[in-house]
């Protein structure tokens, strides 16, 4: 019995050890979790401390974001017509014509942003001639426009009417005698940073036979019989290109074989062949009818291509571009009272004889 009681006694504080035991391990265990807790608090505010943008992580592959603000912008020119997409520039003789060169521009800071657009035109067959404004200008080769238009409108050219983009439009009067061959319009916008595009475009510079001449030839008072004084008429290129002349005359109607007709007289007008001319000499003085035949030609009711070679203007300052023709005209018998006619020059490229 006593043996009994003494493993009943054992056993009892065998348990009440076990659940001791068990206590400390709660308690040891709560204690780690408060630890374990307070640690990613703390973990935690060490990574918050950081700048927002740092989220990559850790990993084999992570992504971190990236910010930035543009602060200038370029600006730019999208497009570029010469006269509205024309093929060709067709001048106008002896006086000038405009050329307009149109830019649709954008400027993503603002269309304000850009402040002045100038442009550039000229001869691309001329090496000495490049598209920026400190080349000379010569009507014949090169123009320069520094102080072109910028429009904020942009309505009718199939762009967004917005404050972004903008039209910019560089004029310049070309004279008749630019030459005929290929000419480039360069344009450049400047903004507030003085940040600059430069686009271009080409065209063809038309060839333009022209010429000019008095409104008039007149013999003064002749004699029956008798061969007028020599009367000269300058002939000037209105044009572009050197050229020869053709030439016919008429009195009613091209073709009827009359220089003049005449408001009195048994004959009444004075035939074609009695009027006539020289391209080369000059002969001052009275002259007989025999010298008149032998020294001019005889104009005729058909155009006569003759060879002249009246080189085109190349001087902005004078007209250098002139050469005189020779006129006498003989009144036979019964030719009377006050004649008129009418002389046809032509302007032509071709050789003639």
């Amino acid at each position: 019995m006593r043996v009994v009681l003494q493993i009943q006694f054992i056993i009892c504080m065998l348990n009440l050890e076990i659940k001791m035991n068990e206590n400390v391990r709660k308690k040891i265990g709560i204690t780690v979790g408060v630890f374990v807790f307070l640690e990613v608090i703390l973990i935690f505010l060490i990574f918050s401390s950081f700048t927002p943008f740092v989220s990559g992580g850790v990993g084999r592959n992570t992504t971190v974001q990236t910010f930035l603000d543009v602060g200038a912008s370029f600006p730019e020119i999208i497009n570029i017509t010469i006269d509205d997409y024309a093929s060709e520039v067709i001048l106008t003789a002896n006086s000038t014509k405009t050329v307009m060169c149109t830019a649709l521009m954008v400027d993503y800071n603002n269309d304000t942003d850009m402040v002045n657009l100038s442009g550039v035109l000229y001869d691309t067959s001329v090496s000495d001639s490049q598209p920026h404004p400190t080349t000379t200008d010569d009507n014949n080769h090169h123009y320069t426009n520094a102080t072109c238009v910028i429009t904020m409108d942009t309505g009718g050219w199939g762009a967004p009417d917005d404050d972004y983009h903008a039209i910019g439009n560089c004029s310049f009067e070309v004279y008749y005698y630019a030459n005929p061959e290929t000419w480039n319009c360069s344009m450049t916008v400047t903004d507030n940073a003085s940040l600059t595009d430069t686009q271009q475009d080409d065209i063809n510079m038309a060839e333009l036979l022209a010429i000019g001449l008095p409104d008039s030839i007149n013999y003064g008072t002749v004699n029956a019989t008798y061969v007028s004084l020599e009367q000269i008429t300058n002939v000037s290129n209105a044009g572009n290109v050197e050229l020869n002349l053709s030439l016919d005359g008429y009195a009613y109607t091209d073709g009827d074989g009359l220089a003049m007709n005449c408001t009195l007289g048994r004959v009444g007008n004075i035939p074609l062949e009695y009027e006539k001319y020289n391209l080369t000499a000059t002969t001052s003085g009275e002259i007989s009818l025999t010298s008149f035949e032998n020294l001019y030609l005889n104009l005729t009711d058909l155009p006569v291509v003759r060879n002249f070679g009246l080189t085109k203007r190349t001087l902005p300052a004078y007209d250098n571009s002139i050469k005189p023709t020779y006129w006498r005209i003989y009144v036979p018998k019964g030719a009377a009272g006050t004649c008129q006619g009418n002389i046809v020059f032509g302007a032509r490229v071709q050789s003639g004889s």
